[in-house]
């Protein structure tokens, strides 16, 4: 019952991204995509194996839920984020934006835990807040830098 409901969730994920309105380009989404992934990827590795604060599940099937939920709703959700935050004109809206992403990352973290994919050890979900707030700033920062690095150049200073 838990893996078709990551699908289901995953696949919604996926569509809502796809039909939005992107301030980034197809080569900047994909770059913030890469690097969120793998900063995921770390994030939950030095989690679990080194500090070992969460204890993800040895079953297949939940294992698979879990993968879903780090490679593909996670980074998605920040990617939504991002664009829809940098389409964003208020200062209200963005941090209301910034607080509606934050309870759907932590709703999966809930609902990971929930299901049994991952046991919190030496983790609550206060830190798993602090944690997904760390995600949705990285991927802000990094979409600021990709997006300063691939602007286009101006004559401004030059001569004639």
């Amino acid at each position: 019952m838990v893996l078709p409901a990551a699908l289901v969730i995953a696949f919604y994920t996926l569509c809502f991204f796809f039909v939005i309105e992107k301030k980034l380009s197809f080569l900047q989404n994909s770059l913030v995509l890469m690097l969120i992934s793998i900063a995921a990827r770390n994030y939950t590795t030095i989690l679990a194996l080194q500090l070992k604060w969460i204890h993800i599940t040895d079953d297949s099937i939940l294992f698979i839920v879990f993968l879903i939920h780090r490679e593909i709703i996670g980074p998605f959700l920040v990617l939504m984020f991002i664009n829809i935050y940098w389409k964003t004109q208020s200062g209200v809206k963005r941090i209301t934006v910034f607080a509606i992403f934050l309870i759907c990352l932590l709703g999966m973290d809930l609902f990971s835990f929930a299901s049994g994919v991952i046991t919190y050890l030496n983790w609550n979900l206060l830190k798993a807040g602090i944690g997904n707030t760390a995600f949705l700033i990285a991927g802000l920062g990094l979409s600021r830098g990709i997006r300063y690095l691939m602007q286009e150049p101006t004559n401004y200073g030059k001569g004639l």
